[in-house]
Order: structure tokens, then sequence, then C-alpha cells
């Protein structure tokens, strides 16, 4: 059997240990950027702990697993792609029992997952902030029972400082995150709120929610009362317009967001019934109504070829921006549709002068003597006056002997 390891660093009196221990907290501390933090870490644990493989994994509570967000050593699908539940694995099972595990021979234990064939040892300890699990350091070295009790303890005092500083410094991108999207949708409330043509403000919807969100295709439908359906109004698949049926209203996922007035997301599409395909290919789908005033004008809609693509935080981030959209989508048909009847009633009293015109005298009686005009102008396009001239105005004209005179007659409306 081989000799157990010693660690890369010993701390022979107490006073080297607190020593150490506050330059854990003093490199923890500096930062709140969790990318220089977890470098941070790695940089503190490879000075007293030899390893070929390191990995910084964080627990996320709300899908209960856990994923690499650093590692030294390991290949990249495994740092892309490994998600581990509680139990899954050594290091599942020190987040599981919030205890270290100490493996002298991974061969031995059927807990192992293998990332490298020549791995013999795995340490992993479990970082525990305010009673709750942030995720596991672990370390694996290709030698025989690398790892000591003494290596267990120290990592183990490691994990308890930066546990505090990791969870401060996730807290801190989440808010950060939170503060530059409310920022964004501000930003984006105030530009299509002065947009009133509907094909520009729908494009520029798409383009602002794409920059917030992830999505491979974005359509939003509009409630036609009439025919009782979601009717396709704008649709891009992949940065391209493209055209989609009308859906029933209460029909398929959109439906069901407007029928419900409720946010529906939906992370695997082939498991829900209500799901219509509209795209190829597309496997999440999160709909959200647009509300104006208590009435469902629309349903903006979100798909990804991914599985579960969409999180709580998107919906969260388009529900805030539903109402702004809907309102200036309201605006903006409201606008089309009084553009459109005022080009129709100045089409109507176009014809309607037109008409008018032709069926006024276009020509004036010679009377001798008197000299005739028309003039012809009404208070708007048209008006509900007509003119002729009477014979007898030609007789009196010429009984009272004012042929001699020129007269001017001119008629005015």
């Amino acid at each position: 059997m081989a000799t157990p390891r010693k660690s890369a660093v010993r701390f022979r009196e107490r006073s080297e240990l607190l020593d150490f221990l506050l330059e854990v907290s003093a490199a923890t501390s500096e930062t709140l950027d969790l990318d220089k933090l977890l470098a941070n870490v790695a940089d503190i644990v490879k000075k007293v702990i030899d390893c070929e493989l390191f990995a910084i994994l964080l627990y996320t509570e709300k899908y209960q697993e856990l994923r690499i967000r650093f590692a030294v050593g390991h290949r990249p699908e495994i740092v892309n792609n490994l998600t581990l539940t509680l139990n899954d694995g050594i290091t599942g099972a020190a987040a599981s029992r919030r205890e270290p595990v100490l493996v002298g021979d991974v061969r031995n234990d059927p807990r192992y997952l293998s990332s490298i064939d020549a791995v013999r040892t795995e340490l992993a300890v479990p970082m525990i902030a305010r009673q709750k699990l942030v995720g596991v350091i672990d370390v694996q070295s290709t030698r025989l029972n690398a790892y000591t009790e003494y290596d267990r303890a120290l990592l183990r005092l490691i994990a308890t400082r930066v546990a505090v500083a990791i969870d401060n410094a996730r807290l801190y991108r989440r808010v950060d995150r939170n503060h530059r999207t409310l920022r964004t949708l501000s930003t984006i409330s105030n530009e299509i709120s002065s947009i009133l043509d509907l094909d520009e403000l729908l494009a520029k919807i798409s383009t602002s929610v794409r920059g917030l969100i992830h999505f491979d295709a974005f359509s939003i439908l509009l409630v036609d009362q009439e025919q009782k359906a979601l009717r396709h109004r704008f649709s891009m698949r992949y940065d391209k317009l493209v055209d989609i049926d009308n859906i029933p209203l209460g029909k398929g996922i959109t439906g069901a967001a407007a029928e419900s007035r409720e946010a529906i997301r939906v992370d695997d599409t082939s498991q829900d019934p209500r799901y219509i395909a509209s795209h190829p290919g597309i496997h999440s789908e999160v709909a959200i109504p647009l509300v104006v005033r208590d009435r469902v004008v629309g349903v903006m809609d979100l798909e990804c070829v991914k599985l579960a693509c969409f999180s709580d935080e998107n919906v969260r981030t388009l529900t805030l921006l539903a109402p702004q959209i809907a309102s200036a989508v309201e605006n903006a048909r409201l606008y089309k549709e009084v553009a459109d009847r005022e080009r129709r009633m100045d089409t109507d009293l176009k014809a309607a002068s037109e008409l008018q015109a032709l069926l006024l005298r276009n020509h004036t009686p010679d009377v001798k003597g008197l000299e005739i005009g028309v003039g012809l102008r009404p208070a708007r396009e048209i008006s509900g006056d007509t003119y002729d001239f009477p014979a007898q105005l030609r007789e009196e004209a010429q009984s009272e002997g004012r042929c001699s005179r020129t007269w001017r007659i001119l008629k005015r409306f």
C-alpha cells in the first residue's frame, strides 16, 4: 500500500494557521466579483493542498442540484454539462451530509463518478453559510491516499470562511442583475411608448426583449374578438420574420395564457398536451398575456429549442414588461385604426367633392348687358348648397334698362 502523502503545507504553530486564515479572509473579502472570488479560492487551496483536479460546485436550491462553477484540470465537457443532485457521487454525498467526505481509493467506492481514469483520491468538503448549503469544494489526486485527516480539517476551515464570501457575491450578482434589468425595462418602456407605427413597434419590442432574455422564436398575437382567436401579428425565428397560424382563444399555450390572464411557462413542450407547434424543434415556451384596463389585447410568446430554457427570473422580467408592451401595442393599434379611418374619410370626401362639382352648373347663361361670374367656396371639403339663374333675373335685368351696366354676381358658399 502506498504511503499517505503529506500536505503541501503544515502549520507548525497555531499562529501560522491563524495568519493563513486571515489571508483567506482577506483574499475572499476583497471582491464581490464571483469569477474573481472563485479564482482566489482556487489559489488559496492549491497553496496548501496538492491536487491534479480542482472544482468548486455551487448549489441551486430551486433545482436542488450542483453545477461546476470553477474548475482546474477537468475536461470542458464535464465542466459545461455535469449536473449533480444531492447524493450523486462523492461530491453529492458531501453536500447531502453537509460533512467532508474523504476517499483514499476511489476504485473501491461505488459513489465515485469517474472524470479521469488515473484519479485515486478524492476529498469533497461542503460550504455552508447562514445554515444553507452554498456548494462544495472538490479536490482529486492521482495518488492513493493522497489526503489525510489534517487535509480534510484544513479544507473544512477554508470552506467555512469562503462560503459566506461566495454567498455574498452571488447575492450581489443577483441584486446587480435585477438593478440592470429594471434600468433596461425603464429604457425599453420609454422607447416603445413613443412609437406609434405598429410594425416598427413590434420589431423594437422583439429586439429589446432579446437583449434581456435568450430565445429562438418570438411572437406577438393580438386578440380578435369577432373571430374568437389570437391573430398572428408579428413572429420572428432566428432573426427572420415568419408567418404562423392564428390560434383559437383557449387553445394552445398562448390561448391558455390569454384565457387565464396569467403567465404560463412550459419547460418541456413534448409533455404538455396544450402545445401547438408553430416552429420546428421547440422544446420550451413561455407565454405572457398583454392586458390593458382589465382587457386582454394579446399574448407575447417566447420559444426555445433547449429544455427548461426560461427561468423564474425570466418570467418575472417579462411580467414586469408586459403592461408597458400592452399599452404601447394598444396605442399603436388604435392610432392605426384612426389613421385608416381618416384615410377612408379623406377618400370619401374627395369623391363627394368631385361629385358635387359635377352636379353644380359649370357654365353661366348669356344675358345681354350682364357679365355673370360664379365662385364656389365650400365651408369644408363639400357643402349642401346649390345655385341657379332663374329666367326672371334675366327678364328684370333687361326690362329695367340695366343692359348698359355690367353686373358681376358672385355667389359665395
